[in-house]
């Protein structure tokens, strides 16, 4: 048994955590976010998953924490205080993540953005433009010599779901799935075909905005980059768990 790492990913929309033996996942988590992550509810949730799945593998070296969500990383903490003596770190970026953040403000960036955009780069070795799937569509880009320099933000796939159903009077509620045609006859179908194809052509739009000469690898990733990948024509590959990943590689570093 090697070196064990515990992190979590806190987004949005989910909860993930994993615990790693070196680089070898042997644990994984999922749990559906809240608003109020800092409840106790919520808080015995993460210590009943931490003690059923996780304390059976045996005590984690080190546990770091990138959280996009206002609360999560003081619950994260005590939750896994509850379970083990070890103090959580929390990532942000006066760590080094691998990349320079050539904005004005790096800590104005979502730490998720920048961690996938560090492990992308890593990956690719090269220029990289990344699409994640998740809450939002974030589309950032990183030059060839390991230079964040910003990108975009917009509603995700379910997101617009959920917006055109509580934002007019007579549209439904549509579960997302892969669209027929680019082509839709009825309510349901145009809505899925405006959603998925909308996003694709958005992506491909901005990855051309963004570097004019195409010479970048364009990643996909987060929880609906499998989807929508069939529905972009440009090259591309998917990386999923990329934020995890990137916290085991930073863990290397520090």
């Amino acid at each position: 048994m090697g070196r064990k790492l515990l992190v979590f990913d806190v987004g949005n929309s989910r909860l993930k955590a994993a615990l790693y033996d070196d680089d070898r996942p042997i644990a994984r988590a999922s749990l559906s976010a809240v608003r109020n992550m800092a409840g106790g509810d919520y808080k015995a949730r993460v210590v009943d998953v931490l003690e059923s799945r996780f304390a059976p593998r045996g005590t984690p070296d080190r546990c770091l924490v990138a959280s996009v969500v206002r609360g999560a990383d003081e619950m994260i903490y005590k939750a896994v205080q509850t379970v083990w003596a070890i103090v959580p770190l929390m990532v942000d970026t006066e760590m080094d993540l691998g990349i320079d953040v050539a904005v004005p403000r790096p800590d104005h960036v979502g730490i998720d953005r920048l961690l996938q955009a560090s492990e992308a780069f890593r990956v690719c070795a090269g220029s990289v433009v990344v699409a994640a799937f998740g809450s939002a569509l974030t589309v950032d880009m990183v030059t060839a010599d390991g230079v964040f320099r910003g990108g975009t933000i917009a509603p995700g796939l379910g997101m617009g779901l959920r917006a055109l159903y509580d934002e007019t009077s007579l549209l439904p509620h549509v579960a997302l799935q892969p669209p027929d045609s680019a082509v839709g006859t009825d309510t349901t179908s145009c809505i899925r075909a405006g959603i998925v194809y909308g996003a694709a052509g958005a992506v491909e739009r901005l990855f051309s905005e963004l570097v004019p000469d195409g010479r970048a690898t364009l990643v996909l990733t987060g929880g609906d980059a499998e989807l929508i990948a069939p529905f972009i024509n440009y090259p591309h590959r998917v990386e999923p768990d990329l934020v995890m990943r990137a916290l085991v590689s930073l863990d290397r570093r520090i």
